[in-house]
């Protein structure tokens, strides 16, 4: 398999991602970079983010909006989704291998990987 180029644009849309805090869907995304003067099309972003979730180079969030958010924070971590606002929220609970493990035990059938964790609740601006 051939190594994916390191392009310019694919630097600026990682670059502009690790920015963000809101995890932004793709077309969030789009029109920032496109706020910021940047003239990269949105399949281009699609691409470079598909392509960066399957390398495991970002991660990508899931929402009762059902449409994919991604997230540019490296470090393995939880997220916390505001059933009210609908915006995503990085976790200050430390992540934990532990719950790997525990299901490789409990589903021992399965070859388990990984594992993610979503909080849901209120954020604290929807709570005023």
């Amino acid at each position: 398999m051939s190594e994916k180029r390191n392009t310019r644009q694919k630097q600026i849309i990682f670059q502009v991602l690790r920015e963000q805090k809101n995890h932004p869907t793709v077309a969030e995304l789009f029109e920032e970079l496109k706020s910021r003067g940047y003239e990269i099309g949105k399949s281009t972003v699609y691409r470079v983010l598909s392509d960066a979730v399957e390398e495991g180079l970002i991660g990508s969030v899931f929402t009762d909006d059902r449409q994919e958010h991604f997230d540019g924070t490296l470090e393995r971590h939880y997220h916390i989704i505001c059933r009210n606002c609908g915006r995503i929220f990085d976790s200050h609970m430390t992540y934990d291998p532990a719950f790997t493990e525990l299901g490789k035990q409990a589903d021992s059938g399965f070859q388990i990987l990984e594992h993610s964790l979503e909080f849901y609740g209120i954020c604290p601006e929807c709570r005023q």
